[in-house]
């Protein structure tokens, strides 16, 4: 097995999320609008606060995934020792992990994508590198574990290849 792998974004892949994001922004705008009475001069105020929030988050993760898209750093890079990602924001704060801190890997489906989760033990050392907001949306009090979800979205392998990837270097680190 090579020492270092680094895996790059497809463009074509992120092109298509996104269309796909901006279809469902133009959907949303249609409903905003509608909220606010421009069809049937009919003013629903949740149906246009609810559409109207979720179109300011939708365009704002948009022009954000614009502006990544010139970005030709590698999306994941793996070592024997760290692994680093950018697929997803919280992984990309939390930066380089270490294998050694690695407790499972698993597969876990979220919402409409697939993500692969690593659980780390040593959660103090990492707390330093996330704000409050990912810090609480990674730790879990129960296992006193962060989970920390990777994405095979954006990068041209599949999420099980990614998974077997993440797996083999994590067994080659323990060796």
């Amino acid at each position: 097995m090579n020492n270092e792998i680094k895996i790059y974004r497809n463009s074509a892949k992120t092109r298509n999320l996104l269309l796909s994001s901006g279809a469902i922004c133009i959907v949303l705008a249609v409903v905003f609008m509608y909220g606010l009475g421009l069809f049937d001069h009919i003013f629903k105020a949740k149906v246009a606060v609810g559409s109207g929030a979720v179109l300011l988050i939708m365009l704002i993760l948009v022009i954000k995934s614009l502006i990544n898209m010139n970005d030709k750093s590698a999306m994941f890079e793996f070592n024997e020792n760290t692994i680093s990602g950018k697929s997803a924001p919280l992984s990309k704060a939390i930066g380089p992990i270490a294998w050694k801190d690695v407790t499972a890997i698993e597969k876990h489906k979220v919402g409409g994508d697939t993500l692969v989760v690593v659980y780390l033990k040593n959660a103090e050392s990492y707390k330093t590198r996330l704000s409050k907001m990912y810090w609480n949306m990674a730790f879990d009090e129960q296992s006193q574990e962060l989970q920390i979800m990777y994405s095979a979205s954006e990068i041209d392998m599949t999420i099980d290849e990614l998974l077997d990837l993440f797996l083999s270097y994590w067994k080659q680190s323990a060796e």
